[in-house]
């Protein structure tokens, strides 16, 4: 790493201030300073420095995506395919899914499952990439959702022990499937809770015991009251389904606005073109009652299930537009406002002086077209940086 100088027609540092233009200089992994670009301190103008100046750019904060799975790599039946492969493997796909979300302009992740702690140990060996928050092994229950991960536990004492594990292995997050999911097989309802209302509350407590907050996988009503009731911290897809349609539950809605539980509804690229068991309209009109009822929401794709690649994140962004945003609360939403909800506002987020230099360029004015985030021209993960690629990407093939 080396000292750069960042300038560009339009700096939007998140913290309510655009300067046109502007200029960030970035010293090793920090902001040195931010500011109009008629205002550089002359010690920074000498030799030794870098400069970059991306034409008819805007510079703003790194994205930062709140719900992925590194470990997943995309495939069909993940955990299947998890299962059957061997560390290292896990460990490569990994490796990859990161230098895709470097390249789309993601600076920071939370992960939300992975096997046998292959996360954390494939992280330690690596440091030119995004951040990653991790929650290593999820809580779940015997054939439960994501049982193959390895975190299946049925008793009280069981339950505390994989949290103190978990604590002691570098988890930032404590993750509980707390109703069944789509991925794991017929055993698995997301209807229905998992846990009973003693053990979600008891993992918790340890949880926060050991200062980690906690995210709770909830598809089904009854699971998303019994998360609020025990005081997670944030609730995963959040779709207020029930086996025979849906029973979106205001009086909730209103206790997770009260008691500030962020929700992230896992919108991916496709969620405009989703039909069957949860079509965009439902899925829709919910998440506008929930951000009328004061709802914290933080963007996340679940990226690593089937069809939803890391470097498609930023496609999911414009869809925040049907829910009445301005594409500057977009912008908001998965920059500042999910750094402060994943508890790292003080390490990212924002463009400030002593911050890490987590930051993109795209062309043109993101704040009057949202899409021009998924063209960065370059990405700036805790000052390295990484150049977009030349070649154009094929585009997804969604028609298996």
């Amino acid at each position: 790493m080396s000292t750069y100088i960042i300038t560009a027609p339009r700096v939007l540092t998140g913290c309510g201030a655009t300067h046109a233009p502007g200029a960030v200089v970035v010293d090793e992994s920090k902001i040195a300073w931010v500011g109009p670009a008629s205002d550089l301190p002359g010690d920074w103008q000498g030799g030794g420095v870098e400069r970059i100046d991306p034409p008819e750019a805007t510079v703003l904060p790194g994205l930062i995506d709140a719900h992925v799975h590194l470990a997943f790599g995309g495939a069909i039946y993940p955990l299947a395919a998890v299962q059957a492969t061997t560390q290292l493997d896990v460990a490569a796909t990994i490796r990859a899914e990161l230098a895709e979300l470097v390249a789309a302009g993601v600076t920071t992740v939370r992960d939300l499952g992975a096997p046998r702690y292959t996360d954390i140990d494939t992280l330690t060996r690596l440091h030119n990439r995004p951040r990653v928050l991790t929650a290593t092994i999820p809580l779940t229950v015997a054939g439960g959702h994501c049982h193959g991960l390895g975190g299946a536990v049925d008793t009280l004492t069981g339950i505390r022990d994989l949290v103190a594990a978990n604590a002691a292995r570098g988890a930032d997050w404590i993750k509980i499937m707390g109703s069944g999911g789509f991925t794991t097989g017929a055993a698995s309802s997301p209807y229905e809770p998992q846990f009973t209302d003693i053990q979600v509350r008891a993992a918790v407590d340890a949880a926060h015991d050991h200062g980690l907050p906690v995210a709770v996988h909830a598809h089904g009503t009854a699971a998303i009251r019994q998360a609020v009731a025990a005081g997670v911290d944030s609730i995963e897809h959040c779709t207020w389904m029930t086996v025979d349609g849906f029973d979106l539950d205001h009086g909730v809605v209103r206790e997770i606005a009260d008691r500030g539980i962020h929700v992230c509804p896992t919108i991916n690229h496709l969620a405009r073109s989703a039909a069957g068991r949860l079509p965009w309209p439902v899925r829709r009109d919910h998440l506008r009652v929930m951000l009328d009822a004061g709802v914290q929401l933080i963007p996340g794709s679940d990226a690593g299930i089937p069809h939803t690649p890391p470097r498609r994140y930023p496609h999911s962004l414009p869809i925040y537009l049907d829910l009445g945003l301005s594409p500057a609360a977009v912008i908001d939403l998965a920059t500042r406002h999910a750094a402060e909800a994943l508890r790292i506002g003080h390490l990212t987020g924002t463009l400030a002086a002593g911050l890490s230099a987590d930051l993109i360029a795209v062309p043109g004015d993101p704040t009057r077209d949202l899409n021009l985030l998924t063209r960065p021209i370059l990405t700036m993960a805790a000052g390295h940086m990484h150049y977009a690629d030349a070649t154009p990407e094929a585009e997804e093939d969604t028609s298996t």
